[in-house]
């Protein structure tokens, strides 16, 4: 297995960890707060972002590092 099957093996576990501990911190709020959503959708090196404009946002800074690293990575390997 080549090293970067085994960063996107562990990415993919640190999202699914990452979901979980949001799960249970939510869970222990007990439904006090505003509720605010958001998300990307990647079509290529196309962002697409969507949400409540603040954290959309944080999500379309983010989006754009994700894509430029993604394409570094592409043009490394």
């Amino acid at each position: 297995m080549n090293w970067i099957t085994l960063i996107g093996i562990i990415l993919l576990l640190v999202g699914i960890l990452i979901i979980l501990i949001a799960i249970g911190f939510l869970r222990s709020l007990g439904g006090s707060g505003k509720a605010r959503f958001g998300g990307i959708v990647l079509l290529g090196p196309i962002p697409i972002v969507f949400g409540d404009k603040n954290l959309a946002s944080f999500l379309l800074i983010f989006a754009v590092v994700f894509t430029i690293v993604f394409i570094i990575l592409t043009l490394i390997h």
